[in-house]
C-alpha cells in the first residue's frame, strides 16, 4: 500500500509535465463577413454593395473593382494575451471561388499575405497558398517565427493583419465568409489545475514518506 501515493504522485507530475509543455489556445478571435446581422458588412468605409454579399464578401486583384485603390485589409487585436509568450498563430479561413491552376496554367492563384499593419506585409507569402475551390472550403494556415517574416512583428504589437494577394494574370476574384485567428503560446501565470496536479503530488510524495519511516 506505501507504493501507491508514490504511483500516483509520479502520475500526476508526468501530467503536471505535460500540460505545461503544451502550447495551449491563448485567445481565439472570429469574424464573419456578408451584410447579415452579426457580420461585418464591408471590408473598407467605402466599398461598392457589389463587394458585400449576404453572407460573404467578394474579394478583387483589382483594387478598383471595390473602390478607387481599395483592397481588403482586416485586423484581428490580441492584446487581451498581456504580457504572455506567443508561440504561433492558427488562421481558419472559410471561402469559396478560388480557382488556382486550371489546365496547367495558373487562372487564378491566390494566396495568404500576413501583416503587422496595413504598411508592412509580409514578402514570404508564397508558401500559403489557398486551396482551389469553387464550393465552400475551410483551409487552416499555421504561422511562426520560422515560416513569416513578420512573426515577430505582428506578436510585439500583438495585432495580425489580414491581406491577401493574387499572383495570376487576369481580373480575378473570390468570396471570403469567416476568419478565425487562434493565437497560441505560453500564459504568464500557470493555469490553476497545473498547480493543483503539482500540490497533489508533493501531498503523495509527503504521504509516502511518513509511511516509509515507519
Amino acid at each position: 500500500m506505501s507504493k501507491n501515493p508514490l504511483k500516483i504522485a509520479a502520475l500526476a507530475l508526468a501530467l503536471t509535465a505535460g500540460m505545461a509543455q503544451a502550447d495551449p489556445v491563448l485567445l481565439s478571435l472570429s469574424k464573419t463577413y456578408g451584410s447579415a446581422t452579426g457580420q461585418k458588412a464591408n471590408y473598407t468605409s467605402a466599398a461598392s454593395s457589389a463587394c458585400v454579399n449576404t453572407g460573404s464578401v467578394k474579394l478583387y486583384d483589382n483594387p478598383s473593382s471595390c473602390g478607387p485603390g481599395l483592397r481588403f485589409y482586416d485586423s484581428f487585436n490580441f492584446s487581451a494575451i498581456g504580457g504572455a509568450t506567443v508561440s504561433s498563430m492558427a488562421l481558419t479561413l472559410s471561402f469559396s471561388g478560388t480557382n488556382d491552376r486550371y489546365l496547367g496554367f495558373f487562372a487564378e492563384d491566390w494566396k495568404v499575405r500576413p501583416a503587422s499593419s496595413g504598411t508592412n506585409l509580409s514578402n514570404n507569402f508564397s508558401q500559403f497558398d489557398l486551396n482551389s475551390s469553387s464550393d465552400v472550403y475551410t483551409q487552416v494556415f499555421t504561422f511562426t517565427a520560422a515560416n513569416l517574416d513578420v512573426f515577430a512583428a505582428i506578436t510585439a504589437g500583438k495585432t495580425f493583419g489580414l491581406a491577401f494577394a493574387e499572383e495570376a494574370a487576369g481580373a480575378n476574384n473570390f468570396n471570403l465568409l469567416s476568419a478565425k485567428l487562434d493565437v497560441l503560446g505560453t500564459a504568464t501565470v500557470p493555469e490553476p489545475s497545473v498547480l493543483a496536479l503539482a500540490g497533489i503530488a508533493l501531498l503523495g510524495l509527503g504521504m509516502s514518506r511518513r509511511r516509509s519511516a515507519r
